[in-house]
């Protein structure tokens, strides 16, 4: 592998030049380079397709955009590509066109989304596959803690400039002596788009890499303690404020107020609703609004610090006039825009979903099982036709060779001798000629095959692309009916709380005089409300009955929980109960003991089952019904968390 040698020192430099592996040393080398625990800057690696000496990506321009920074390195096809193949953990190769580059340590071996892959298949993609290289080697490169060129011994000056405006992913600034440098959107914090960082007019300083033009303001950027002043700042407690949704549980969603300030709301702040499942409304990425309440100090390095609390549950999305987000530096725009009402999405409208990117791997990215073909022995010259060797022909031939003519035979033997060897001649002229001829059969079988292979792999290719292209868009539509449920229970909550305070009754009205066919209304009418049209016809009510306790039970818990009860039984008639783990679905037991046996009504053989309509609440409420062997259901009563009877 062609690379620059690093001289001696506490840290190796960064290669400044294009390595390649042309050899199966080469790439063994390089195998090892990269799984080296200790290896302390990122490497972009690049493969060269099989039909063409040099890759799609143009390495020396992904290199102009990261020197100092990381290392680029060409893995060239055939035995090369085979060895570097076989000496990567599984999963993580690059071949036959393919890119990514491996940040430092070895997570990637273990997690590969650490480790994008990118395909690259003519010059168009291999633009776009450049730029993502680029953004993913400096992102290791920030991650790892690198900054500035290797090109020059010479401290990085500190200099200070003027924003010009930002382009995608980069930041125009100007110096005071009127020199144009970039900001690059990985060198700065990760999350966070340029345009939400820096703003046109701000003045910024950072460390000036000459070298590649680029200004790292890394030493400006807040770090955790100053975002949390900064909330602590701009957020007083009741306020209304955006914030990001960082990460989804079944019963918790934690949010972001800053990129390093995250708040865990749990599921009794967000909806009230036991039975909800938070990964069902919320989408990571997605902007929502909380309020700010009383915070409680978490104990820290430093000493006990303070985090601001959050609860989504009262927010009004009509009433409440939200906080911009703040400022991650003095003159910045906020970090976070503000939730847009989607108009579109209340109306069942789905916008269309972002164009997925065409280069990205959706195919395996582990080589074929099969070891590469080994090469085929040179064939053997054929033997010059001597007499001798036409003589020995016609001896291994024994029987299968044509007797001579006995008119051919002349005394002494040698015109017989001579017409013999003529006609043998003819006879390996003729079967050369077979042999050719079938040679060039199989070639061309094996030509169209290979044809047909080609043609094989270009449909695997674009049928790849339209199954990540329908699996964007499916994501895409997921997270607005995320979006779209959480907006709709937001209203309900608020529409409920408005009949409250105009004393107009909640809930509908009670249309049957007997308690059991207002229950079938209810349950039906919770039925066709909690599961959409697209899915009725695969999570139908099941046949059910009603125990004679139960009407007068579910009497007694409420109109609020009356809801749940309602929600759960739906679950239970539809067969998805068992899904819901905040449900805490058990049979019940004839004892207190974990080894009592099951409760089983005698009369019928139906068994008693039980679960949670509420949790973390004193005597919390329970639903019990019986499953009878038929697998229709009876509901029994809604009892309290003591009441183990069925």
């Amino acid at each position: 592998m062609t690379t620059t040698s690093a001289p001696p020192a506490a840290r190796p430099a960064v290669p400044t030049a294009v390595g390649h592996v042309r050899s199966e040393a080469d790439a063994a080398g390089l195998a090892r380079h990269l799984q080296d625990p200790g290896r302390s800057w990122p490497v972009v690696v690049v493969s060269t397709p099989r039909d063409r000496g040099h890759p799609y990506v143009d390495p020396a321009a992904v290199l102009e955009e990261v020197r100092g920074l990381a290392e680029v390195v060409v893995v060239h096809d055939g035995d090369p590509s085979w060895a570097f193949s076989h000496a990567m953990p599984p999963g993580t190769q690059v071949y036959g066109g393919a890119s990514r580059v491996y940040p430092v340590g070895l997570a990637w071996v273990h997690d590969l989304a650490r480790s994008h892959l990118w395909l690259a298949y003519d010059d168009v993609r291999g633009a776009q596959v450049r730029d993502r290289l680029v953004q993913d080697a400096l992102t290791a490169a920030a991650a790892a803690g690198l900054a500035g060129s290797s090109a020059s011994d010479a401290p990085a000056a500190t200099v200070t400039a003027t924003v010009l405006g930002t382009v995608g992913a980069r930041a125009l600034v100007q110096t005071d002596d009127g020199t144009t440098l970039q900001v690059a959107e990985e060198l700065t914090l990760p999350g966070v788009p340029l345009s939400r960082l820096l703003a046109r007019g701000m003045r910024v300083r950072g460390r000036l890499d000459a070298a590649t033009g680029r200004l790292d303001v890394r030493g400006m950027l807040p770090d955790a303690a100053a975002q949390l002043r900064r909330v602590a700042a701009a957020y007083p407690v009741g306020a209304v404020v955006p914030a990001r949704v960082a990460a989804v549980a079944d019963d918790a969603v934690t949010l972001e107020l800053a990129p390093a300030v995250r708040v865990r709301v749990h599921r009794d702040h967000v909806t009230g609703n036991d039975l909800d499942l938070l990964g069902d409304l919320f989408s990571v990425g997605e902007v929502v609004l909380a309020r700010v309440v009383e915070g409680r100090p978490v104990p820290g390095p430093a000493g006990p610090v303070v985090t601001p609390g959050l609860r989504l549950d009262d927010v009004d999305d009509a009433r409440d006039e939200p906080l911009p987000a703040l400022a991650l530096l003095d003159g910045g725009p906020p970090w976070l825009e503000p939730p847009v009402h989607d108009a579109a999405a209340d109306d069942g409208a789905g916008s269309p979903a972002p164009a997925p990117d065409p280069e990205r791997a959706s195919v395996p990215t582990t080589p074929p099982n099969a070891a590469p073909p080994a090469a085929a022995p040179p064939a053997a010259a054929p033997e010059r036709p001597t007499p001798a060797v036409l003589a020995r022909r016609a001896a291994s031939s024994g029987a299968d060779s044509p007797a001579p003519a006995a008119h051919d035979t002349a005394p002494g033997g040698a015109p017989s001798s001579r017409k013999g060897a003529l006609n043998q001649l003819r006879l390996s002229l003729d079967a050369a000629r077979a042999r050719a001829d079938e040679a060039e059969r199989e070639l061309a079988r094996l030509r169209t095959a290979h044809r047909a292979l080609e043609l094989e792999v270009a449909g695997l290719r674009d049928h790849a692309q339209e199954l990540r292209a329908r699996l964007d868009d499916r994501t895409a539509r997921v997270e607005q009916l995320k979006t779209r449920l959480r907006k709709a229970q937001k209203s309900e909550r608020a529409l409920e709380s408005r009949l409250a305070e105009a004393g107009v009754e909640d809930g509908p009205r009670r249309l049957f005089a007997d308690a059991v066919e207002q229950l079938r209304y209810d349950v039906h009418r919770t039925w066709a409300e909690t599961v959409p049209a697209e899915e009725k016809a695969r999570y139908p009510l099941g046949p059910y009955a009603v125990g004679p306790q139960f009407c007068a039970s579910l009497a007694e818990v409420g109109r609020g929980l009356e809801d749940k009860v309602l929600r759960a039984v739906v679950l239970v008639l539809t067969g998805r109960a068992h899904e819901v783990p905040g449900l805490e679905l058990h049979r019940l037991r004839r004892g207190e003991g974990g080894g009592d046996p099951h409760l089983v009504r005698e009369s019928d053989g139906a068994a008693a089952w039980r679960l949670a309509l509420q949790v973390n609440t004193p005597q919390a409420r329970r639903l019990h019904y019986w499953r009878l062997p038929s697998g229709a259901v009876e509901l029994s009563r809604v009892v309290l968390h003591d009441d183990t009877e069925p």
